[in-house]
C-alpha cells in the first residue's frame, strides 16, 4: 500500500520548486509577467500624470521684446503704397493677409505676407476722405470674416461699411445717412478742408451719415467684433457710451451693453473703443476706455464684471492697472491681450490673473526705437501667436515673435 505522506510530501516538494512544469522556462516567465505587470503600472501612472499636467498647465508663452517694423517707415508719415499716417486698427484673413485702417489717409490698406507694400482695399489710395459710397473718413474699427468680407467703422462719416469679398463697391452696414452733394475732405497740414460739389451740376450724391443714438444711428464709432454662427457686427459707439449689435439687412441695431450714460458703475460704460467678442461664455470683452478697465459683458446680462484694470475708474502703471486701454484680444487658451495705449505698452493677462506682464513697450516710456511703442491703439495676433501691434504714433506696424 502506497505511503501518501510521502508521495503528498513530495508533490509539494516538486511544486515548490516548480518541477511539475519546465522548472526553468517557468521562473523566466513568471519573473517576465511580474516586470511587465509593473511597467504597465508605472506607465498607466505616468500617464495619467502627463494628462493631469497638459489640462491644467498654462503654457509659457514669451515674446521678443524687440519689435521688427514691418510696413511703415517709423516716425514718418505719408500716403504711398509703403507708408502709413497715424493708422488705427489691423486684421487678418484666412491667408494672414494682414488689413489696417490708415486713418488719416482715409483709407483700408492690405498688405500680403512678408510684404510692405500694400494695396487699397477701400477708400482713396491717395488720402482723399469723401462721403460718397466709395470713401471713408477717418476709418477706425476693422473686421476681416471667415469669408474675407470686409467691415469698417468709418468714424468720420458716423457708419460701418461692408465690403463683400471680391465686389467692386461696398454697401452701407450700419448707421443712419442722408442723401446729399458729395463732400471731399482733404487732410492738410493738421486741418481739414471740405470741398463741397453740387450734386446737380455733378452728377455725384454721396451719403453723409448723421451722429445720433438712435438704434439706427451711430456717434464715434470704433472697435467691431464679428459673431460668425449668427453674422452680427458689434460695434463700440463710444459717443454713445455703448455697444450696438448690428445684423445683415437690418437697418437697425440692438442695444446690448451700456446705454446708461457715461459712467463708472457696472451698468455703464466710458467710451469705449474695442469690443471683441467671446463665443465660448457668449460676452463681449470691452475696451471701457474712459474707465481705464477692460470689462465682460455676458449678453442679455444688465451689468458687467470686471476684468483688467481698476473698478474706480481710475488710470496707473502698475501691473493691475491700465491707462486708456483701446483694444483687447484672447488667444485660444483664453488669455487676454490688451492694449495700454497711454502706458505705451502692451499687457499680457494669463487666464484668471489680474497681475499683467508688459510683453511690448515699455510703461509710461515712448519712443520709436525698436523696443519702445508710441501711442499704441491695436494689435492681433497671428496663428503662430506672434503679435502685431499698430504703433500710430510712429506710424508703423511692429511685429513680436513668439519664443
Amino acid at each position: 500500500m502506497p505511503n501518501f505522506n510521502i508521495i503528498q510530501k513530495q508533490n509539494a516538494w516538486f511544486d515548490h520548486f516548480g518541477a511539475t512544469d519546465d522548472h526553468h522556462r517557468d521562473v523566466k516567465k513568471n519573473k517576465t509577467k511580474k516586470c511587465t505587470r509593473q511597467h504597465v503600472l508605472i506607465s498607466t501612472i505616468l500617464a495619467v500624470i502627463v494628462v493631469i499636467v497638459l489640462l491644467t498647465r498654462i503654457p509659457l508663452l514669451q515674446w521678443n521684446s524687440t519689435g521688427i517694423t514691418i510696413i511703415g517707415t517709423t516716425g514718418l508719415s505719408g500716403n504711398t503704397t509703403s507708408q502709413l499716417f497715424l493708422p488705427w486698427g489691423l486684421a487678418f484673413d484666412w491667408s494672414n493677409a494682414l488689413y489696417i485702417t490708415d486713418q488719416k489717409n482715409n483709407r483700408v490698406q492690405k498688405f500680403l505676407t512678408n510684404m510692405s507694400t500694400g494695396s487699397t482695399v477701400s477708400g482713396y489710395g491717395n488720402g482723399t476722405g469723401s462721403s460718397n459710397l466709395n470713401g471713408l473718413i477717418g476709418p477706425l474699427g476693422i473686421i476681416v470674416d471667415e469669408n474675407s468680407n470686409i467691415y469698417v467703422s468709418d468714424n468720420g462719416n458716423y457708419r460701418v461699411m461692408y465690403w463683400p469679398n471680391s465686389a467692386l463697391s461696398p454697401s452701407l452696414f450700419a448707421g443712419n445717412v442722408i442723401l446729399n452733394s458729395e463732400i471731399v475732405v482733404y487732410f492738410l497740414s493738421g486741418s481739414f478742408f471740405f470741398l463741397l460739389y453740387n450734386s446737380n451740376s455733378n452728377n455725384r450724391v454721396c451719403e453723409i451719415g448723421t451722429a445720433g443714438s438712435s438704434m439706427n444711428q451711430l456717434n464715434d464709432a470704433f472697435g467691431l467684433a464679428h459673431d460668425a454662427s449668427s453674422s452680427a457686427i458689434y460695434v463700440a459707439d463710444s459717443v454713445n457710451n455703448r455697444i450696438m449689435r448690428f445684423f445683415p439687412s437690418n437697418s437697425s441695431g440692438t442695444l446690448v451693453a451700456g446705454g446708461n450714460g457715461n459712467g463708472i458703475n457696472n451698468t455703464q460704460l466710458s467710451t469705449p473703443q474695442a469690443v471683441y467678442f467671446d463665443s465660448l461664455s457668449n460676452s463681449l470683452l470691452i475696451a471701457n476706455t474712459g474707465a481705464h478697465n477692460i470689462v465682460r459683458w455676458v449678453l442679455g446680462a444688465s451689468n458687467w464684471t470686471l476684468v483688467a484694470g481698476s473698478i474706480d475708474g481710475s488710470n496707473g502703471t502698475s501691473s493691475t492697472r491700465l491707462y486708456s486701454a483701446s483694444d483687447v484680444t484672447l488667444d485660444p487658451m483664453g488669455n487676454i491681450y490688451i492694449v495700454d495705449r497711454r502706458n505705451h505698452r502692451i499687457q499680457f493677462f494669463p487666464v484668471g490673473e489680474s497681475n499683467g506682464t508688459t510683453i511690448a513697450g515699455r510703461t509710461g516710456i515712448s519712443g520709436n526705437n525698436s523696443t519702445l511703442l508710441n501711442f499704441p491703439t491695436s494689435l492681433a495676433l497671428d496663428n503662430q501667436l506672434n503679435l502685431y501691434v499698430v504703433d500710430r504714433s510712429n506710424h508703423r506696424i511692429q511685429k513680436y515673435l513668439r519664443y
